[in-house]
């Protein structure tokens, strides 16, 4: 027993020491959101089963945290935080079921050291609640596989569920589960009973909220996740491929990574003899398979692949550990290859703790950061540019804000509130390219006069007015050459265009 408790105890130490750290850093300095971000933040105003480009769940949590917190930026992000967190916590849980206590605290703490989770732990997006729900999935369907009755299966199905709420990338994960008992002799007759298929079913029920969402949206989400995927454009790009395996050196870390494709390419039979890794393999090749494919035909985001590394951060944690498989007949853990372990882990936490205090490092060293070096620069200067609309705003009270740019109204939505929430998107071309072209229509106001906070110095929205005036430009300087920029013009008397 006290075996078994030692590592789950130092465990949550870590984990929660390593939170501490990074809560401290969220709100000691925060940083402007980025417009994605201010994005999400807006759609928690208006809670719902559905957005334009992504399902809810992320709105679900910022509403909580604010209304908690207050609508600053730390309480926008933080529930990042915790959920990765909570991530490494429950891949502890798996390490341990499949293996043993160690590799369960070794599997957590090298995942909440991974570089992409440093990073996406201090800004709000989807993939923290992808990443939870996959891995609590894969922690019942470990338990569901060697436990009588239903009750693991049944929380499987809510775990997908929940996933699918969060991003639809959850799909995969029923994928690799079906993949997996085809893969799995032992595991196989599952196919013909209950458990998976109540699972399923309970995820669907779960996820169905927002299929109705879609259905009465024109299936918004869905023809937008179709976009993304670009097959349409030229296929076949190596330069994709290159760029996007490159890409996951920097996500899962150089030697993590490295030791990763060792397994896959060099050691995936005897790898696959073992069980437990053949499970944790059937987790972790369809998603990187299938992005990489992706990246090749079209093109394929860093972040795209990361559920992959829940099941992979697991993989390679029990490989070097000596589990499953030896390399020339020594168990990996008697030699140099446990150290992986160590050395990556002490080099994602510098890393970490670099891009943490990019600003103070800079300063200290007599560095000024360019556009070039700064990889915050997007989101710097939403704030000021934000007071500056504000400002103009009061000195136009009847006129009604208009934009030409979602990037640009997601985030004065954020900075200039509350005198932008009546804001209307200018739509230029046809079929619905983002949530506020969805949300928002000039429909039914002609004649009506408006306020242009443009990004582009576009005459199409210019010559849907009677008149146009223009006022200036706002300008705000964030480094020698880079700023945020938006040209101010007065249309009067709207004459109505082709796509309100």
């Amino acid at each position: 027993m006290a075996d078994t408790l030692s590592p789950a105890r130092i465990t949550v130490a870590l984990i929660v020491a390593l939170t501490l750290w990074r809560v401290a850093v969220l709100f000691g300095a925060p940083f402007d959101l980025s417009f994605d971000e201010a994005q999400y933040w807006g759609w928690a105003q208006d809670p719902s089963f559905g957005y334009f480009s992504k399902p809810p769940l992320i709105a679900w949590v910022i509403w909580l945290t604010t209304a908690i917190g207050g609508d600053a930026e730390p309480w926008v992000r933080l529930g990042a935080t915790l959920a990765h967190t909570a991530t490494a916590l429950v891949l502890f849980l798996v390490g341990r079921a499949l293996f043993d206590a160690r590799t369960g605290m070794w599997t957590a703490v090298v995942y909440a050291t991974l570089p992409a989770v440093s990073v996406s732990s201090l800004l709000i997006s989807t993939d923290p609640f992808l990443l939870l729900f996959w891995s609590l999935a894969l922690h019942a369907y470990i338990r569901a596989l060697n436990a009588s009755g239903v009750k693991w299966w049944a929380l499987l199905g809510l775990w997908i569920g929940l996933g699918l709420l969060s991003k639809y990338a959850m799909v995969f994960f029923v994928v690799s589960m079906v993949l997996h008992l085809a893969w799995s002799a032992r595991d196989r007759a599952w196919l013909r009973r209950a458990g998976p298929w109540l699972a399923t079913l309970i995820g669907v029920v779960v996820y169905l909220p927002n299929l109705w969402w879609n259905r009465t949206h024109g299936f918004a989400s869905y023809v937008h996740t179709g976009a993304n995927a670009n097959l349409k454009s030229d296929l076949f790009n190596p330069g994709e491929l290159v760029e996007f395996l490159g890409s996951q050196f920097g996500v899962f870390g150089p030697l993590l990574f490295a030791t990763l494709l060792v397994v896959v390419l060099v050691r995936l039979r005897p790898a696959a003899r073992d069980p437990r890794l053949r499970l944790l393999l059937a987790f972790t090749l369809p998603v990187l398979g299938a992005i990489t494919v992706q990246a090749f035909l079209s093109r394929a985001n860093a972040n795209w692949a990361a559920t992959a590394y829940a099941a992979g951060t697991v993989l390679v944690v029990a490989w070097l550990r000596g589990h499953g498989c030896a390399l020339g007949g020594r168990s990996l853990g008697d030699g140099a290859w446990r150290y992986v372990l160590h050395v990556s882990v002490a080099l994602h936490l510098v890393a970490a703790g670099l891009a943490y205090n990019l600003d103070g490092i800079a300063r200290l060293a007599g560095v000024e950061l360019t556009a070039g070096t700064d990889p915050l620069k997007d989101m710097r200067g939403g704030a000021a540019l934000g007071e500056q609309v504000r400002a103009l705003k009061a000195q136009h009270p009847d006129l009604t804000l208009l934009f030409d740019d979602r990037k640009l109204m997601a985030s004065m939505l954020y900075y200039a509130r509350p005198v932008v929430f009546d804001a209307v998107m200018f739509r230029q071309t046809p079929g619905i390219q983002n949530h506020y072209e969805l949300t928002t229509t000039l429909a039914g106001m002609e004649g009506r006069d408006f306020l242009l906070v443009a990004r582009n110095d576009d005459v199409t929205v210019r010559a849907a007015f009677e008149h146009s005036e223009h006022l200036g430009d706002l300008r705000v300087e964030v480094h020698p050459g880079y700023a945020r920029t938006a040209g101010i013009y007065r249309l009067t008397g709207y004459k109505g265009h082709a796509f309100p």
